[in-house]
């Protein structure tokens, strides 16, 4: 399992997973995604989770898992979500926030991801 993330609270708070840490958009991260779905890994938690709207939050993180082949189910799903997440940075880009809002975006980021960590682990 590795963790695809631009939110450094994930490289810092999560220690026992792969964390694959960039400084990167949120767009930027969902076509790393696709990137390593075409290596022949599998999204295991879904690209546009949460209700935060993709132009809201700069802050995305994404958990996939080494296959054996190339997943197609992954591959719509990832190409559809850099789709939406285009859409929605066309119609309004994500503002200037301040530092407080975006340690805000940080956390709730964080915090589904950490819950999606755990319903994983019981499947």
């Amino acid at each position: 399992m590795v963790i695809i993330t631009n939110n450094p609270i994930v490289k810092q708070e999560i220690t026992n997973k792969e964390i694959l840490h960039k400084d990167i958009t949120y767009i930027e991260i969902l076509k790393e995604c696709r990137n390593l779905i075409h290596k022949g890994y599998e999204l295991l938690s879904h690209p546009l989770y949460g209700s935060v709207k993709p132009n809201e939050t700069p802050y995305r993180s994404i958990i996939m898992k080494k296959g054996k082949n190339l997943d197609t189910n992954s591959l719509i799903l990832i190409e559809e979500a850099i789709a939406t997440s285009s859409k929605f940075q066309k119609n309004k880009m994500t503002p200037n926030w301040t530092q407080k809002v975006t340690d805000d975006f940080k956390v709730i980021d964080f915090d589904i991801l950490n819950n999606t960590l755990q319903r994983i682990q019981y499947i």
